[in-house]
């Protein structure tokens, strides 16, 4: 008789206690690592757009630094400063004529543009803008998902020195300069450095100051 009450299996309201606890378990333990995994995408998503802001900080700065200060001429024949930001519309385009292009083009016209989800990359064949359909355009960081952009704040900015000491400018060349005079920075044609600031949700403003020509 005792030996057939320890034999006794579990009740079925004991299995389905354990079964219950079992599941709850489970999907605690489950939701533990789906925030695991979301939060890891997330990091990686962040890191690669961080690794691709980093290589188009490098790019752009050698690009400036390689600015060479001589004048151009647009597709009319009129004189163009080596840099210049596009005055008027939307765009945000940073126009700049550099050495060091490669092959049999010892000098390139190339511009950034800030654009609503980062920055792109303009290059055409020579100098001169002779031929628009010439230019080829590389996207560089992709710096937010739709629907986000970037903040309105995201802009260049030309720094100068006066006699005043440092000056900020939104525009370049100077409303009241023509160009190859003089900018007020002790060079012609060319500021000290160039500020470009990223305003990028989630993150916050970016700041990267680089210095212009050789």
């Amino acid at each position: 008789m005792r030996s057939r009450r320890l034999s006794r299996g579990f009740t079925l309201l004991e299995m389905l206690i354990a079964m219950a606890v079992f599941a709850i378990m489970s999907l605690v333990a489950y939701q533990g690592l789906r925030a695991v995994l979301d939060a890891d995408s997330i990091t990686r998503v962040h890191s690669q757009r961080l690794a691709d802001l980093q290589v188009t900080l490098s790019v752009l700065e050698r690009d400036l630094a390689q600015v060479v200060n001589i004048t151009v001429r647009d597709e009319f024949g009129d004189p163009l400063p080596p840099l210049r930001l596009r005055p008027g519309g939307d765009e945000l385009l940073l126009e700049l004529v550099r050495a060091g292009a490669g092959g049999d083009q010892r000098l390139r016209r190339t511009a950034w543009q800030i654009t609503e989800r980062g920055m792109e990359r303009r290059m055409w064949a020579g100098v001169d803008i002779v031929d628009e359909e010439s230019m080829r355009i590389r996207p560089f960081a992709d710096l937010v998902e739709e629907p986000q952009v970037l903040g309105l704040d995201s802009k260049f900015t030309f720094i100068i020195r006066t006699s005043s000491g440092l000056e900020r400018l939104e525009s370049w060349p100077p409303v009241s300069a023509e160009p190859g005079t003089d900018s007020g920075g002790g060079d012609t044609a060319l500021p000290m450095a160039v500020e470009l600031v990223l305003d990028v949700p989630g993150i916050g403003e970016i700041r990267r100051l680089m210095a212009v020509g050789l």
